[in-house]
């Protein structure tokens, strides 16, 4: 077990290590080449056990996202609506083409409804995907709240793929359910991340008291592949810290510079209070909201702002969560942890489930931490998306169902 002391320790202790992620009772930590074999003989002269995954993310970075084949190329530049495979990963002006092809194509149900703007100006695109007639219960799913987690947005495009153009396939899951999801929540973050800096978290804000200035990567220009930022200018805003439920009240920091920044104040950024006003307007239809990360392979419950509380009705949000990680697991054996965020990551507030839960009151809010559990970690190769698309497929589809028949 690794304690939250000692993460910060060797972070303190090894300049240019940055912490990454924190998984039950395990922590992942980037270094530069430069220092790792410095921080292998710390973590020696600690007795603290550890493991290489990642030899070089560099090169993991540049083989992640392989650009498809010539012909394959010519056959999407010719082919007349959307640009969209789940063989690689898309920048957002595919992914919103996308939605766009859907809501033409399928006028019957679906709808593009903008809810905001980014910081930077790109719309925040929702599909509303429904059959129509009177207010049905409703299941929100959002993606990419943090720049880096490709895989979020890519699996949410899949999830509307099977729901919308394989719809033949459950038609009782759009006859008796109204669905708004949003594939790309912080598109600032999303394209800086494929632009500038492969581990971007935050949204693209510029801090309270600073001038606007021209955006630039750390360290110098750096390029679209080079994956260390271990010391970034202070842009942008944690999105998962930023809601205004139990605000800064653990792990958030106040620091613009740090990943986990969490505003100035809560709702400072422009993604998270449209995707709240959109979710406050509908909370009376919204039966389930789900918020899908990477990476961790984890389905977590509210809170994640404490160790020692649970909602009245843990217990029935375990159970259906149960429904989704064993229907999950029934498609290739992908083994899921259950549990709160604070039991088996750490303790945070701030986050987008526990505001669902805790202010909207919707009864069902899950956050899904996406694969893998750290061999790729962010990084994780676009051969792999169309089998995560299909196994968090199944796991929506399973909650779906208990909703789609009416609670039985």
């Amino acid at each position: 077990m690794v304690g939250a002391g000692q993460v910060a320790e060797v972070v303190a202790a090894m300049p240019g290590t940055e912490f990454l992620a924190r998984r039950n009772g395990s922590a992942d930590i980037l270094a530069p080449p430069d220092s790792a074999d410095g921080l292998v003989a710390f973590l020696k002269d600690k007795s603290i056990p550890y493991k290489v995954l990642v030899d070089d993310l560099q090169e993991a970075i540049r083989t992640e996202n392989p650009l498809p084949a010539v012909e394959e190329s010519e056959v999407w530049e010719n082919r007349g609506g959307h640009r969209m495979s789940w063989r690689r990963y898309h920048r957002y002006k595919d992914i919103e083409s996308y939605i766009d092809y859907l809501a033409h194509t399928y006028k019957e149900i679906c709808e593009t409804v903008i809810i905001g703007t980014s910081t930077e100006g790109r719309p925040l695109k929702v599909l509303k995907v429904s059959s129509g007639g009177p207010k049905k219960p409703a299941i929100w799913i959002d993606g990419g709240l943090h720049g880096r987690e490709w895989i979020s947005p890519a699996t949410v495009t899949y999830i509307l793929l099977q729901l919308v153009e394989f719809r033949e396939k459950h038609p009782h899951l759009l006859e008796n359910l109204d669905w708004y999801i949003l594939p790309v929540s912080n598109p600032d973050g999303y394209e800086y991340s494929h632009v500038h800096d492969r581990l971007w978290r935050k949204t693209r804000s510029i801090p309270v008291g600073t001038k606007k200035r021209r955006p630039y990567p750390a360290l110098g220009h750096r390029g679209p592949s080079r994956p260390h930022r271990f010391r970034s200018q202070c842009v942008g805003v944690d999105p998962n810290r930023n809601w205004d439920f139990k605000w800064m009240k653990i792990g958030g920091s106040s620091n613009p510079c740090d990943d986990n920044f969490a505003g100035h104040k809560p709702f400072s950024e422009p993604e998270t209070r449209a995707m709240a006003d959109f979710i406050t307007m509908h909370k009376e239809q919204i039966a389930l909201f789900l918020s899908l990360h990477s990476y961790s392979q984890m389905w977590l419950l509210p809170w994640g702002w404490t160790e020692t509380e649970k909602p009245d009705d843990y217990y029935d949000m375990y159970v259906l969560a149960e429904k989704g990680v064993n229907a999950l697991k029934a498609v290739r054996g992908t083994d899921y942890l259950l549990g709160t965020s604070a039991e088996l990551i750490y303790a945070s507030s701030g986050a987008s489930d526990d505001w669902a839960k805790g202010v909207a009151r919707i009864k069902y809010a899950y956050t899904i931490e996406l694969p893998d559990t750290g061999m790729h970690g962010f990084i994780l190769p676009a051969s792999q998306i169309e089998s995560t698309g299909q196994e968090t497929w199944e796991g929506v589809r399973a909650l779906a169902q208990y909703f789609a028949e009416g609670y039985n």
